[in-house]
This record gives structure tokens, sequence and C-alpha cells, in this order.
């Protein structure tokens, strides 16, 4: 997984202090298309592919994966997980609930921070982590 093409540059303190909901905004983007991606391999028609992508980028399965990857995160990863989760937010899931939401919200941001650190190795494992056993 090389990122060449992604041109921006961005101080590692600079997407640290980054809002919560930037990062998550990045991190989805990224994670819809590597969802995408992966569930190409299922060998299923176009319109069943949403519905497989589905699966994995609904909150309570974003959740899930950020349980998985709690326990290897770094001090500084837990810090945007954590930031993440308690940030304020008026909006809210129309299919999922608040714990699920901010939960979901936070794994969102860790994968942005990591995606915009260009810290390619470290976002496989954290999404190889995620994916055991999934696909």
């Amino acid at each position: 997984m090389e990122f060449n093409f992604i041109t921006e540059k961005f101080d590692e303190n600079d997407i640290f202090n980054m809002p919560s909901t930037t990062l998550a905004f990045v991190g989805d983007a990224f994670f819809s298309l590597y969802v995408k991606t992966k569930v190409l391999n299922k060998n299923a028609k176009s319109g069943k592919f949403h519905l497989l992508s589905t699966n994995f980028v609904k909150a309570s399965a974003q959740r899930g994966f950020l349980n998985k990857v709690l326990n290897n995160l770094t001090e500084r990863e837990k810090d945007v997980v954590r930031r993440a989760k308690n940030t304020h937010t008026s909006s809210k899931s129309k299919n999922a609930g608040l714990s699920d939401y901010k939960n979901a919200t936070a794994y969102e941001a860790l994968i942005g921070y990591l995606f915009l650190n260009k810290n390619e190795q470290r976002l496989k494992e954290i999404l190889d982590i995620s994916f055991e056993e999934e696909l």
C-alpha cells in the first residue's frame, strides 16, 4: 500500500492537533475505499458489492474494529482515539446509537491520523488486525 500520489504534506503535530472530526472525515473516505477494494475479492455481482461493504463501514462494525485494535495502539494513537470519542457532536447517526457512533468516529479518526501521516506500514497493521477473520 503506497500513497505516493498524495501530495499534501502535513507536520505530525499539525495532524495530531487537527479537529477529530477532520481526521474522521479523512479516515471515513480512506476506509470506505479500502473496504470497497477488499470486497472485490468476493467475486460478487456489482450490486452485491455495496451490500458487502456496508457490513464493514457501519458504526457497529467500526466499533468492533476499534475494540480489536485498542490493545495494540501507541499512546499517541490512544490519545487520538480518546479525543475523538470525547468530541462533542451535534450530529447523530440515524442507524446507530450514540456509543457506536462515537466509537466509529474514533476509529475513523485513527485511520485518518495514520493516513495523513503517511504511516503506511502502521495503517496496514491496524487494518490487518481489524479484518482478522472478517474477509
